[in-house]
């Protein structure tokens, strides 16, 4: 996650954070542990469920999906091809392998439509790879990171 997250490359980083939680999904995740623990718990455990209950949700949310960014199914190898990006600020979705060889191109397509500062605006690369993948990686590895710290911890 720490590696993931340091990427500045976020297009290449959510493809990562697919290829990394996909197998984890794919087993189930945390599912069997948590029902174990709840089992056993009596206010003991309870900080140690949250955190992998919370864990659980990353990886569902960060998973597969078949109408979401990664379109993979179950046990199949996630590559940019089948990360979908776009359908934001008017941007069509396409794989990441596209925006991924045009990202020359996109960080020259100045978007003086979405810009709040018209002499500073935007491009259309800032708004997939700093602002939906990006926000998208951040999110997610900020989370897992955080409650692995917890579970280090109890």
């Amino acid at each position: 996650m720490l590696s993931i997250e340091a990427m500045d490359n976020k297009v290449e980083a959510i493809v990562r954070l697919f290829q990394v939680i996909s197998p984890v999904q794919d087993s189930g995740g945390f599912s069997q542990t948590l029902s174990v623990l709840q089992a056993k718990n009596y206010g003991q455990l309870t900080e140690t469920i949250g955190a992998l209950e919370i864990l659980q949700k990353h990886i569902n949310n960060a998973g597969r999906s078949p109408y979401g960014m990664n379109q993979t199914k179950k046990g199949q190898e996630v590559t940019a091809a089948d990360v979908f990006l776009g359908d934001v600020f008017g941007i069509w979705t396409k794989p990441a392998s596209y925006w991924l060889s045009k990202q020359d191109e996109l960080k020259k397509e100045f978007r003086v439509d979405i810009s709040k500062d018209p002499k500073n605006p935007v491009t259309t690369w800032y708004c997939l790879n700093d602002y939906q993948a990006g926000i998208f990686v951040k999110s997610h590895t900020d989370g897992i990171l955080e409650k692995i710290t917890i579970l280090l911890a109890a």
